[in-house]
């Protein structure tokens, strides 16, 4: 009998789990982060600017950070986690209504990376849209994620940060827009030690 145990604790040892564990696997959840203000392209703040380098001569390019709060039940979820894989699989970004931009017909490119909340995490690009010539003018720009970036590490009391970086081809004035993450989840929880055992 000692044997047999001493092998079971070898194996799950060498699979890297724990003895006793529960695997959960969310593949989509929608967090929406509602409202949020962009700037204007005439006069912007300093920290509303890209970065030197970040869009083509002749363009303006501005940020927006956004943070996604992935709520009390993530926190729960996370809290006893041996291992844990988020990934964002799609960010959108909606006009509403009472913007006062129409359409995203001036947006030519737009990058999003994740941010760390200190300057030992360098910002890892996520994902990137370029304007397809001739489409017709739209109010939602969806951008398909990376699905190999692990953003883990960029957790922070359930808090992920996401910085966009859009390039404008002419000014255009702030306007309001909802924007929504797309996000994968895998967690491993050690039960034995989440029981108190």
């Amino acid at each position: 009998m000692r044997r047999l145990a001493l092998a079971a604790l070898l194996l799950a040892t060498a699979c890297g789990k724990p003895l006793f564990y529960a695997e959960v696997e969310i593949p989509h959840a929608s967090v929406k982060v509602p409202q949020q203000e962009f700037p204007s392209t005439q006069n912007p703040n300093p920290v509303d600017l890209c970065p030197d380098g970040a869009s083509v001569p002749g363009n303006t390019c501005l940020q927006k950070l956004i943070e996604y709060d992935l709520g009390d039940d993530f926190r729960d979820l996370t809290k006893d986690a041996t291992s844990l894989d988020l990934r964002l699989t799609e960010l959108a970004i909606e006009l509403l209504t009472t913007s006062a931009l129409a359409d995203f017909s001036s947006v030519e490119r737009v990058r999003v990376t994740v941010q760390g909340f200190d300057q030992s995490q360098p910002p890892v690009e996520l994902a990137a849209y370029t304007r397809v010539p001739g489409a017709p003018p739209a109010t939602r720009i969806a951008v398909s994620a990376r699905a190999n970036v692990d953003i883990g590490a960029y957790l922070e009391g359930g808090i992920v940060r996401v910085n966009t970086l859009i390039e404008y081809d002419r000014d255009i004035p702030a306007f309001t827009a909802d924007v929504t993450g797309l996000f994968y989840l895998r967690v491993v929880i050690d039960w034995w030690a989440a029981s108190g055992l």
